[in-house]
């Protein structure tokens, strides 16, 4: 290995590894939206929460609610399923979703921390191609939450004890 390689190494940032949801229903929290280069360049990371998990499987049970999972952009068509994802929890329009609305979803005010967003996790079938042998990956379906009174006063009260600007600020 070369010198620059193990300087990369001895200077990272342990990892701590991700945990990813299991197939389920979901309600997820947002606990923040960040972007981050990495080993395989630049990339959206989203670590949620889980507020509630219900078992949609036979054979698979659920993430365990208060697990703290990541969604990341960083493979094959990553960038759409991140958008999709991020069209949910801000509740936009496909022409909504700009350069300049995901920087501002992972800029420091976090305009996404402590927001709610409905998901469910499913095995996705992806059919041979190009003599590549057909496997089963995991399909997300994402919905927007449009929080009651009570749990907007909760996610106010914690994205003020996390020393967060009020959404409607945050969201200027």
């Amino acid at each position: 290995m070369s010198n620059s390689v193990l300087a990369r190494i001895s200077t990272a940032q342990a990892a701590i590894g991700a945990q990813y949801l299991k197939a389920g229903r979901y309600r997820l929290e947002v606990q923040s939206i960040r972007t981050k280069d990495g080993f395989k360049g630049l990339s959206a990371i989203a670590e949620v929460k889980v507020v509630t998990s219900e078992r949609t499987q036979p054979h698979t049970e659920s993430t365990r609610p208060g697990l703290i999972a990541s969604r990341s952009n960083t493979k094959k068509n990553g960038g759409g399923r991140f958008k999709a994802f991020l069209r949910a929890l801000a509740g936009a329009e496909e022409h909504e979703v700009t350069p300049d609305l995901l920087a501002k979803f992972t800029e420091a005010k976090q305009p996404g921390a402590f927001l709610l967003v409905d998901g469910d996790v499913f095995p996705k079938t992806l059919l041979e191609k190009d003599g590549r042998p057909g496997k089963v990956i995991k399909g997300y379906s994402w919905s927007d939450v449009s929080p009651t009174g009570v749990e907007l006063a909760a996610i106010e009260t914690k994205r003020a004890a996390a020393k967060l600007p009020p959404l409607v600020d945050a969201l200027a």
